[in-house]
C-alpha cells in the first residue's frame, strides 16, 4: 500500500485516497501482543466465513510489507480507523477494556 503521508510514531498514516490508516504492528505494541496474534487475528477476522461482508473487508485492511530490523521483509496489515475499530472490540483485557470504555465515550 502506497503512502501518501509517512508514517508517524503512533503507527498512523495516510493512504494515496488520503484516508488514515493504522499499522498492525502499533496494534500489537498498545495491546501487549505478539505481532504475529494480531495479524492471525486479522486474518480470521476477514475470513470469508467471519460474517464480515468483502466490500467492508476490502475497504478497511490492506495488507503491506516493511523491513525488519534484520533487514528482512515482513507482512502487516494497514487498518482504517473502522477496520482497527472492528479488530479491538473483539479484544479482551484491561487495555482492551480501556479502549472501549474511551470509544464509548467519545
Amino acid at each position: 500500500m502506497r503512502e501518501l503521508i509517512p508514517m508517524n510514531e503512533f503507527g498512523l498514516m495516510a493512504d494515496n485516497t488520503y484516508t488514515a490508516r493504522v499499522d498492525s504492528r502499533m496494534v500489537a505494541e498498545v495491546f501487549g501482543k505478539k505481532h504475529f496474534h494480531v495479524l492471525r487475528d486479522i486474518e480470521d477476522l476477514i475470513s470469508n466465513n467471519s460474517g464480515l461482508s468483502e466490500q467492508f473487508r476490502k475497504s478497511n485492511f490492506g495488507f503491506s510489507n516493511y523491513v525488519t530490523e534484520q533487514g528482512h521483509r515482513a507482512k502487516c496489515c494497514l487498518m482504517t480507523r473502522d477496520g482497527f475499530t472492528m479488530l479491538v472490540m473483539g479484544y479482551t483485557g484491561k487495555k482492551a477494556l480501556r479502549f472501549k470504555e474511551w470509544y464509548i465515550n467519545r
